[in-house]
């Protein structure tokens, strides 16, 4: 997940932060989305008396989760940036996570505590229990700090699987093939937009294909509980890994190994080196040690050698066997 962005909120920003002080109530809970670090002064004078919370000066934020019907996942609370100080010392910060009652948000005894409390001075993270699809979340902020005195400012920085939308898959093509990308996670009556539109079957659809001619990559953008959020995937056309053309095995701990650059993650890829004359001098699978110039344990002659590389990958659509060629040079 990239970023997610207030949907309705952007042009009401300036009024929404100077309304900030009069929104925190549990009526009237202030919006947050995934990944925007919210800005919060803790003045509101209120108590809901929920788990640790218990404090004079409470005030509410409101997020909804995701649609992923099958797991939706956690969310993870951070506070950061605390200003919150009596006489030099720290004053207390408490936190917790609650559903509530959709139709009833002030019914505290409706309420159902899916986090453990944090209730610490200066920063500190909370990680909710698994959330439900489709469903608002309370955060209960408190403290017992007087504002008349000094002000309790924080930031607060929501994130997890909960809070996101999840698009699929980063793969490996072949030149001409094509592959199928999917998006889970927002409003699918709000719809997605894809973007680059290069090379793709519609720019609005949760499930699409994919057929660029060079790597590239998608990003998509969807929106859950007034909130725009986006992910990305990279398409990688031809030949995923970085093969150099010689090297140098002289002892010398100096470009002494035909290492592949990225050949590590296949580890079914099938590597195969033959000399000018056709006869296999090197085989491995998962290429774990690189190619030393070695057969049956002597050096192989300086010259050109043959190369075929077999990926073995379910996610390389359609790759054909690499081939080319590698000098050795001492």
């Amino acid at each position: 997940m990239i970023s997610a962005v207030k949907k309705g909120f952007l042009g009401a920003a300036l009024a929404m932060s100077c309304s900030l002080a009069h929104t925190q109530s549990c009526d009237n809970p202030i919006p947050v989305c995934g990944d925007i670090p919210e800005p919060l002064s803790l003045s509101f004078a209120q108590s809901l008396n929920v788990a640790c919370v218990n404090s004079p000066y409470v005030s509410v934020l409101e997020f909804m989760t995701n649609g992923n019907l099958v797991n939706t996942g956690t969310a993870t609370v951070e506070v950061g940036g605390v200003a919150c100080q009596t006489d030099g010392v720290e004053d207390v910060i408490e936190l917790v996570v609650v559903k509530p009652d959709p139709q009833a948000l002030c019914d505290v005894a409706s309420y159902e505590v899916v986090a453990t409390c944090g209730e610490t001075g200066g920063a500190f993270t909370v990680v909710t229990d698994e959330l439900l699809p489709n469903t608002t979340y309370l955060i209960l902020l408190g403290t017992a700090h007087d504002p008349s005195l000094t002000p309790c400012n924080l930031t607060l920085f929501l994130s997890g699987p909960a809070v996101t939308i999840d698009a699929c898959c980063t793969t490996n093509i072949a030149p001409g093939q094509s592959v199928n990308l999917t998006v889970t996670g927002g409003d699918e009556d709000l719809g997605y937009t894809w973007f680059p539109d290069l090379g793709l079957s519609s720019t609005t659809d949760a499930e699409i294909i994919a057929s660029p001619s060079v790597t590239t990559t998608y990003s998509v953008s969807g929106f859950f509980g007034g909130c725009q959020y986006t992910d990305a995937v990279t398409i990688t056309v031809g030949n995923p890994v970085g093969i150099p053309t010689s090297f140098t095995p002289n002892g010398d701990l100096i470009n002494d190994q035909w290492s592949i650059d990225g050949l590590s993650q296949y580890n079914q890829a099938d590597v195969r080196i033959y000399d000018r004359w056709g006869q296999l001098v090197f085989r491995s699978v998962g290429y774990a040690q690189p190619w030393d110039g070695k057969n049956g344990g002597k050096d192989v002659p300086v010259g050109t050698y043959y190369y075929a590389i077999d990926f073995n990958d379910p996610q390389l659509v359609g790759m054909e066997t690499v081939t080319g060629f590698i000098s050795i040079i001492r």
